[in-house]
Formats: C-alpha cells, sequence, structure tokens
C-alpha cells in the first residue's frame, strides 16, 4: 500500500515538472521573438561600417553604406549629411529612424595616381630642358607636378629614354618613360622682312619693325640690327645689317639695302591747305582765291553733296588735289568694323575717279587718326586701320594747325586767321572746312596765304610723297 501511494507521488510530481517546462518553454518561444522584434524595432538599420573610405570626386549613396533595415523602409530614413566629394576630408552622416541615430564616418580621400601621358621630343644640345616638354597630358583629381625622375637628362648628342615623374597632391605618382633626341645644330637663324626699301629724303621708319626670325631649332632666336649710320636726311644708298644668333651660338648675318632719295620739298617750306566735308557753293570760291593767290590746296570730299560733284573736276584742272573723307561721314556705319571702313572707302573713291578720271590714294580718316570716337563702335580699329591703309597703297594725313573753324558755323573771321596762322612747322598741314556753312573760312582764307607767303612758304597739293602729318593713333 506504501508503495503504491509512493509510485503515485511520483507520477504526479513528474507531470507538475512536465507542465512546467512545457510552460517556460511556451513562454520562451513567444517572449523570445517578441524581445527581438521589440529590440530590431528600436534598432532599425544596420550599417555595413562606421568608417567608410572614399575616393575623390566620386559619387556618393549613403544607402550604400546601410546594409539592412528592420521595420522600416527608406521612407522612414532621414539622412543627413555635408559631403563634398571634390574636397579631402572626414564628413559625418547621420542616419535617424524610429528615434535612433547612427552616425558614420565618411573618408574622403586621393588613392588614385595621376593619368600621364608623354612624346618624344628633339632638340640641339644647348636647351636646358623642362619636364613639361615631354608632357602631353596629365589628369588628376587635385594638382600635378611633374619632374625629371633622375634628374637632369642627358645634355650630349644622342637618344636617351627619360623617366617623367607625376605627382599629385596627395603624393600619388605615375613614372612614364620618354624618348629624348639631342642633335648638334650647325644652322643659324634666317631672317624675314628686310626686304630692300627706298624713302623720300626725311621720311624715318623703324628697321625693326615687321622683321621675323626662324630657326629650326631654337624657338626663340635672336636679332641685333646696325642702322646708326643711316642719315634720313641725306640721300643715298645705306646698308642696315641684320645679325640673327641662336642659343647653338650660330649666327647669321643680313644686308638690307635702304635708298633714301632726294625729296624735292624737303628744303622748302611748305603750307597745306586742306579742305574737310565738300563740295559745296563755298569749294567754288576757294578756288577763285587760290587761282587768285596761285596757291594749290587739297579737299578731302564726302558724297553727301554729289550735286556739287561737277567742282571736283576743276580741283584737279587747277592743279589742287582731291582727297578721300568718308562716303557717308556716318561714324557707327564707317567705324562699325575694318571692313565697314573699306566698304565705305571704296565708294568715296569709286565717285571721285567716277568725277575727275583719276584715282586719289591720299586719305583723312573723319575725326583724324587719333579720334576716339571709334573705340565706341569697334576697339582697336584705328591702330588696324593706320597699317592696312598704308600696305593697300594709301597716305593718311592729319594735321598739325587747326583753323578751329569746325567749332561752329560763322566762327568770327579774325579767330580762324588766328589759329590758322599759328603753325611755325616747315610742312604746316592745316585743318579747314568748305561746307555751304563755312563763310567765314573763305573769308579768313587770303589773310591766311598772305601771312604765310611773307614768311616764305609755298602751298602744295597733298600727294602720296608728301610729310605725312601723323596724330599718335588712340584706338
Amino acid at each position: 500500500m506504501n508503495q503504491r501511494r509512493a509510485s503515485s507521488r511520483r507520477r504526479k510530481r513528474k507531470k507538475r515538472i512536465l507542465l512546467r517546462l512545457i510552460t517556460i518553454f511556451v513562454l520562451m518561444m513567444v517572449l523570445i521573438p517578441c524581445s527581438i522584434a521589440a529590440w530590431l524595432y528600436t534598432h532599425p538599420i544596420e550599417l555595413k561600417s562606421t568608417i567608410v573610405p572614399h575616393e575623390l570626386t566620386k559619387p556618393f549613396d549613403p544607402w550604400e553604406n546601410v546594409k539592412k533595415l528592420y521595420f522600416a523602409d527608406k521612407d522612414s530614413v532621414k539622412i543627413d549629411s555635408d559631403v563634398d566629394t571634390a574636397k579631402i576630408g572626414d564628413y559625418p552622416v547621420i542616419y535617424t529612424c524610429h528615434g535612433k541615430r547612427y552616425k558614420t564616418t565618411l573618408q574622403v580621400r586621393d588613392t588614385t595616381p595621376p593619368v600621364l601621358k608623354v612624346h618624344a621630343y628633339s632638340t640641339d644640345l644647348a636647351e636646358e630642358l623642362q619636364p613639361q616638354e615631354f608632357v602631353e597630358e596629365t589628369s588628376d583629381a587635385t594638382e600635378v607636378t611633374v619632374q625629371f625622375k633622375d634628374g637632369a637628362p642627358p645634355s650630349e648628342e644622342g637618344t636617351f629614354e627619360v623617366p617623367i615623374l607625376a605627382t599629385d597632391s596627395s603624393g600619388n605618382q605615375t613614372v612614364k618613360n620618354a624618348s629624348l633626341t639631342r642633335k648638334k645644330d650647325d644652322t643659324p637663324p634666317t631672317l624675314h622682312g628686310a626686304e630692300d626699301v627706298v624713302l623720300l629724303q626725311g621720311r624715318t621708319m623703324d628697321f625693326e619693325e615687321g622683321i621675323t626670325v626662324e630657326d629650326d631649332m631654337d624657338p626663340n632666336p635672336q636679332f641685333s640690327i646696325s642702322d646708326d649710320h643711316v642719315d634720313f636726311t641725306v640721300p643715298g644708298t645705306y646698308d642696315v645689317v641684320y645679325k640673327t644668333k641662336d642659343r647653338s651660338g650660330n649666327v647669321g648675318e643680313f644686308v638690307r639695302k635702304v635708298k633714301i632719295k632726294k625729296d624735292k620739298d624737303y628744303d622748302r617750306k611748305i603750307v597745306y591747305l586742306t579742305f574737310d566735308d565738300g563740295p559745296s557753293d563755298n569749294t567754288e570760291k576757294i578756288l577763285d582765291i587760290l587761282k587768285h593767290y596761285n596757291a594749290k590746296a587739297t579737299f578731302f570730299v564726302t558724297g553727301n553733296n554729289q550735286k556739287k560733284n561737277d567742282v571736283l573736276k576743276r580741283i584737279c584742272k587747277e592743279g589742287s588735289a582731291v582727297g578721300l573723307h568718308t562716303y557717308t561721314h556716318d561714324y557707327a556705319q564707317v567705324y562699325a568694323s575694318e571692313d565697314a571702313y573699306f566698304a565705305d572707302l571704296q565708294k568715296i573713291s569709286d565717285m571721285v575717279k567716277e568725277a575727275t578720271g583719276t584715282e586719289s590714294h591720299i586719305i583723312r580718316f573723319p575725326g583724324g587718326s587719333s579720334n576716339t570716337i571709334s573705340a565706341k563702335y569697334s576697339p582697336g580699329l584705328m591702330t588696324k586701320l593706320t597699317e592696312k591703309v598704308q600696305e593697300k597703297g594709301y597716305q593718311y594725313f592729319d594735321w598739325n594747325c587747326d583753323s578751329t573753324d569746325a567749332a561752329g558755323n560763322n566762327v568770327p573771321v579774325e579767330t580762324i586767321v588766328k589759329n590758322a596762322t599759328s603753325g611755325n612747322s616747315k610742312h604746316i598741314n592745316i585743318l579747314m572746312h568748305d561746307t555751304d556753312a563755312k563763310d567765314t573760312t573763305v573769308e579768313a582764307l587770303p589773310d591766311i596765304i598772305e601771312y604765310y607767303r611773307s614768311k616764305g612758304y609755298a602751298f602744295e597739293p597733298l600727294t602720296v610723297d608728301s610729310a605725312p602729318i601723323h596724330h599718335a593713333v588712340s584706338n
């Protein structure tokens, strides 16, 4: 009996233990997943790393560092970063989700060596070489410097391999071998632009202007000129000697013949009476005065009053000259461009040739060569035009004495006479005008002629060989 009761108690105890174990197991099966789920909900982001190396200039996507999301999607994640992948540095990237913040550091670095392309180079024995001579191209995210890896290349004759070292700002390096060929240079530089020239007595020239020197090995050969013995005032033929020299010491010599031709007017005192902006009714009156005094003048005409063009033939017939001023006298049109100027010049040239039967090659620029208004329409234009017109066979004339009759209509006669007789040069070019409004200029002309004649001056028309009175160009 006692054994049965003991056995029954053991069975009941086992059942209670088993029940407890089952209860614990069930609780664990419920609580553990719930705990895990709760933890994952409060820790929704798993990052790959808290320190992220990143290559300079490469695009950065902060999602690339996210390994997994738990109980979250991308829309529930806020990412704060101020990353500049163009600059080396450490940048914080903050991920926030379900109130939890994760910080990672993006380390922007340059670990890529620079791209270096080189080419072969040939030179003489004298050039002091720089590594840049061999470099065709370098590229990198940072600044690149190049140098000779093994010191300065050989200076003797032959062909050599020269290692070029490129280093970026982060210390990354690339080495490429370039071929160097050194040759002995025995050829002197050649000279261009030193053709023989003929000048009128008293005219000058810059013997350096237009000269170029060329050498097969030296990109910057030098030259010198021996011209101190040239006397522009004394007719004769002079030798101007040019000597060229390259860095290898080769010397060349070139002789330029300069002929100074006698100018019949060189020793004469001459007044050039010039009248702009005609023809007009006043042109006829001026010609009558010139005829009375047996004086000659120059008329720089426009195309604005062509009903008076018959007088142009009389100008030439009586020994005066017709010059080219402008067809339109519209600054905005004439000085719009180089092509615009020469188009205007061609029109006035054609008009004068049709009216007189001869071509004129003397010019006065509207406003003179020193005008600044042309810069408003075409900067630098006058510098080009003053050279180009002479290259085309024209000569331009400014003035060294201003009558000031352009100051207004009916400028007092005594004012015009005073200003027009203020010249004291050997060759005087007086600026006047012969439009219909310049009656007082006509009235002043006899006194002007009588004054200069009393001083021993002759009155001649301008030609392309006349003393070229040129202003300083301001545009």
